[in-house]
């Protein structure tokens, strides 16, 4: 864990030499999975500490549109880099390129936790929405520069990857997580 986090700091600092902090192996990419576990509580307390949900809601029903949320989370975009391997042709490489996309999860979660405290404990929430956009936005950046480095692919290439998995987190957000939270799909 203290390796992987110190490759994540060089990424942070946009050095190449992350990559040499994580095991890019299949093995490794598939040990990288259980984070999700490890992170699961961290995500919760974000996702409540400044929770807009009304009162009246049944909590269990949201707590399981998020469980169900972030399940997905964790699995649509890694199969789709799998599934898109196939065009790219990166061999091995696209395993290396998941383990370090579940590791960024780290990152990102280790920023936005601060973020959230301080709003919980007063900050002005417009100023802690623009933060957590700063923290979008330098997340898709280091998506991209990890998956330009790892897969070895064009600008573009790169840059379709960090956006897509940003439109698919989203979409799962506003399509499976905030229906299911409310009430009944059908």
């Amino acid at each position: 864990f203290e390796i992987a986090v110190r490759g994540l700091l060089r990424l942070a600092r946009f050095d190449a030499a992350f990559a040499g902090f994580f095991d890019l192996s299949r093995e490794g990419a598939r040990r990288s999975f259980r984070l999700a576990f490890a992170l699961l509580p961290v995500y919760l307390l974000l996702i409540h500490l400044n929770s807009p949900w009304p009162p009246e809601m049944d909590i269990a029903r949201i707590v399981s549109a998020e469980l169900i949320g972030y399940a997905l989370m964790w699995t649509c975009f890694p199969l789709l880099l799998l599934y898109g391997a196939q065009m790219l042709k990166p061999g091995p490489r696209i395993f290396g390129a998941v383990a370090v996309y579940n590791w960024i999860s780290v990152l990102s979660l280790g920023i936005q936790v601060p973020i959230s405290i301080a709003v919980y404990l007063g900050l002005d929430a417009q100023v802690g929405d623009l933060l957590g956009h700063g923290v979008d936005i330098f997340v898709i950046a280091c998506e991209f520069f990890a998956f330009k480095r790892l897969l070895e692919i064009a600008f573009e290439g790169a840059l379709a990857l960090a956006v897509v998995d940003f439109i698919l987190g989203r979409a799962i957000v506003y399509l499976v997580i905030v229906p299911l939270a409310r009430g009944p799909l059908f």
